[in-house]
């Protein structure tokens, strides 16, 4: 019995010791960092410590990880504690000493304009010490200061894929990207469309998930009418940055584009979800309502944007579109006058008022707003005819002709200005 109780002791004690080996926390600790796995390979490194605290290997397992998160400082720290620990690890403390003088030596030579030398100096660092972040990261910065900015975005880039939370370098990294963003804007501006695409490809080489260049370059590709390449492009975005506004509402237009009224009003919705004060947003949802014959849902939208952003001129011009459908033209007119008030250069909005007057026989009203159409845009059909519909009203056929033979002159007008014409020339044949 007393045997067996021994035994069992011996077992335990046996066990405990085994438990609470330092080597096997500090073996585990290593293979993580070789794995790249940082915050597991600190706490087996950490935990061996606190098993023993003068375990030289696992002191010098911290500042080798304190290495791959571009901390030298505590790299530093943490090899003279191996030193102090055990001798034996006084090499890798000098290793340490060596780096902090490439970097002080490549910094030299930025400083003197040498940039080749200190490219050297770092990478010298990197042949010994390949998962030292800052190695890249000071390449990245002696580019940035040759005004390569390519290269720059290079070398961050790299610094980044060694350790993803370092901070200089996705600063760097985002400055530079952001560079060839604002380059393609101003491609897209000039509209050479397709440098524009380039510099946003670009900035997606070097930075995957920099999603403001995903919605540009989406943007750009729903321009160029590549729809399926802008959906995939701004749905990046989202995988990115799901609370994105922008990209909601910008992927309502390209469905809308489709004729996938159903998803362009899902987008829609979700965009004034996220942005209750989206103007455009609500106003394109009205919109769409209003198609789908959903007028009092189409009302209600419409009047909440009125609301929110009285200075909004479209929605107060598709609420009277609305009520025109509705053929309340009294409505229609009153929310008309109030788009052109705010938005004068508009000769859509002139003609839709010019429209809802001329339905109310109001013709010097219409023949007012139809003239501010045209001399807007003098080749737009719409605006003669409603004049030509005014002059007609006042009794002025022969006026009325020489209105509608301009029409005329614009094809997406010309069938319905024919008619009008014969209208006046054979009067007989429409009559009932």
């Amino acid at each position: 019995m007393i045997n067996s109780i021994n035994f069992f002791l011996i077992l335990i004690l046996t066990s405990s010791a085994f438990s609470q080996d330092p080597e096997s926390s500090y073996n585990k600790g290593i293979k993580l960092l070789e794995e790249n796995q940082l915050l597991q390979a600190e706490e087996s490194l950490n935990k061996s410590l606190s098993i023993d605290p003068s375990f030289a290997p696992a002191i010098q397992g911290l500042s080798k990880l304190y290495l791959h998160k571009g901390d030298l400082k505590k790299a530093n720290e943490y090899a003279i504690k191996a030193v102090q620990a055990d001798e034996d690890f006084r090499d890798w403390s000098g290793k340490i000493s060596k780096i902090s003088e490439h970097i002080q030596n490549g910094n030299r030579n930025v400083q003197q304009g040498l940039y080749d030398d200190a490219i050297k100096e770092y990478d010298a660092i990197l042949s010994s010490h390949p998962y030292f972040p800052d190695a890249e990261f000071y390449k990245g910065l002696t580019r940035f200061r040759q005004k390569n900015i390519d290269g720059a975005a290079e070398h961050f880039s790299k610094a980044l894929k060694i350790y993803p939370e370092h901070s200089k370098a996705r600063k760097g990294l985002d400055n530079v990207t952001k560079q060839f963003l604002n380059a393609g804007n101003k491609s897209y501006k000039r509209g050479d469309l397709s440098k524009a695409s380039d510099y946003y490809e670009k900035a997606l080489s070097f930075d995957p998930n920099f999603y403001l260049a995903y919605f540009q370059l989406g943007v750009l590709q729903k321009k160029q009418g590549k729809s399926s390449m802008a959906i995939n492009s701004l749905s990046r975005v989202l995988e990115i940055k799901p609370d994105h506004d922008k990209t909601w509402f910008t992927l309502g237009t390209a469905h809308e584009s489709d004729g996938n009224l159903d998803e362009a009003i899902l987008h829609y919705s979700k965009a004034i979800e996220i942005n209750p004060g989206y103007s455009k947003a609500y106003g394109n949802l009205g919109k769409l309502l209003t198609e789908q014959n959903d007028y009092k849902r189409a009302e209600d939208i419409l009047k909440t944007i009125i609301q929110i952003d009285p200075n909004y001129a479209d929605a107060f011009m598709r609420l009277g579109l609305l009520y025109a459908l509705q053929e309340n033209f009294v409505e229609a007119v009153e929310n008309l006058k109030i788009s052109t008030k705010i938005d004068e250069k508009d000769y859509n909005k002139f003609f839709n008022l010019a429209s809802a007057f001329n339905h109310l026989e109001k013709y010097k009203e219409a023949s007012e707003a139809a003239q501010s159409c045209v001399d807007l845009k003098s080749k737009f059909g719409g605006g003669w005819l409603e004049l030509g519909i005014a002059a007609r009203g006042n009794r002025n056929n022969t006026r009325a002709k020489k209105y509608f033979e301009e029409a005329r002159k614009d094809r997406d007008w010309r069938k319905m200005a024919e008619r009008k014409i014969d209208e006046i020339n054979n009067p007989a044949k429409y009559e009932k």
